[in-house]
C-alpha cells in the first residue's frame, strides 16, 4: 500500500460527501484546483476513473463507488481512532513502567508512591530498580530516571534534581594507606565499585572546569 496516497483518499471522500470540488475545498481550507489534482493523482495511481465530471455535477463511476465505500470506511476508522485518543487523554490512566537507579528509587521515588497512587486512581506503576542502562524499547520502559549530564541521543530529557556523589573512606583505611590528593592517585587504592558493569569502576571527576576519568581497582564490589 502506498501510504502517500492517504491524503488523496481523504480528499476524494470529502469530494463525494460534499458533492463538489469547491465545497470540499472550502471544508479542507484548500482550493478547487488543489482538490482536483488530488483526485486526478488518485485516479492515476489506481488506474481507473473514480468520478464522472460534468459542468454542473459529479457522480461516482462504478469503480469509484467501490473505492468510495472502502475509503469512507477507512475515514470512519480514522475518526474513531482520533475520538479514542481524545477520550484517553482526558484523565491519566493505564500502566507506566519506570526504570530508576536503585538508590534513587528507594530514597526518592518510593516515598512518593502512596500520594501519587491516591491522586491518580486509574494509573498503575511498575517500578524497576536497576543501576544498569535500561533501553526504553528493548526493556519496555516508559520513563527512565538517569544520573547524567545529558539525555541519550534520540531521547527527550528533563532535569529533575541534582545528585551528589561523595568520595568516602574510613579513618582506619586512610591511616594505613594514606589520603589521595588527586583523582589519579585513586589508581593506587582499593576502591569499591558496584561491580555490575565495567563502567562502574571508571570514576568521573570535574576539576577546574575539566573532566577527569579514573579507572579504579579493588578486590571488593557491591551493588
Amino acid at each position: 500500500m502506498n501510504l502517500a496516497l492517504l491524503p488523496d483518499i481523504a480528499v476524494f471522500v470529502q469530494v463525494v460527501e460534499t458533492g463538489s470540488f469547491s465545497a470540499a475545498a472550502r471544508k479542507l481550507g484548500s482550493t478547487p484546483s488543489s482538490v482536483s489534482r488530488s483526485v486526478s493523482r488518485l485516479e492515476r495511481e489506481l488506474g481507473c476513473k473514480l468520478l464522472v465530471r460534468t459542468t454542473r455535477k459529479l457522480r461516482l463511476s462504478e469503480a469509484g463507488s467501490s473505492v468510495f465505500q472502502r475509503a469512507a470506511s477507512m475515514m470512519d476508522a480514522a475518526r474513531d481512532v482520533m475520538a479514542l485518543g481524545g477520550t484517553a487523554s482526558q484523565a491519566p490512566q493505564g500502566r507506566v513502567t519506570l526504570g530508576v537507579p536503585k538508590a534513587v528509587g528507594r530514597f526518592v521515588i518510593h516515598p512518593l508512591m502512596e500520594e501519587f497512587l491516591a491522586r491518580y486512581q486509574e494509573v498503575d506503576i511498575c517500578l524497576r530498580l536497576e543501576d544498569r542502562y535500561m533501553d526504553l524499547i528493548d526493556d519496555e520502559v516508559d520513563l527512565a530516571l538517569r544520573i547524567t549530564d545529558s539525555p541519550s541521543p534520540g531521547l527527550y530529557g528533563k532535569p529533575l534534581m541534582a545528585i551528589e556523589h561523595l568520595l568516602c573512606a574510613t579513618p582506619a583505611y586512610l591511616a594505613r594507606h594514606g589520603t589521595p590528593q588527586t583523582p589519579q592517585e585513586l589508581r593506587q587504592h582499593s576502591c569499591i565499585s558496584l561491580g555490575e558493569t565495567a563502567a562502574d569502576a571508571r570514576w568521573k571527576f570535574r576539576r577546574d572546569g575539566k573532566s577527569v576519568v579514573v579507572q579504579t581497582h579493588g578486590r571488593y564490589a557491591a551493588n
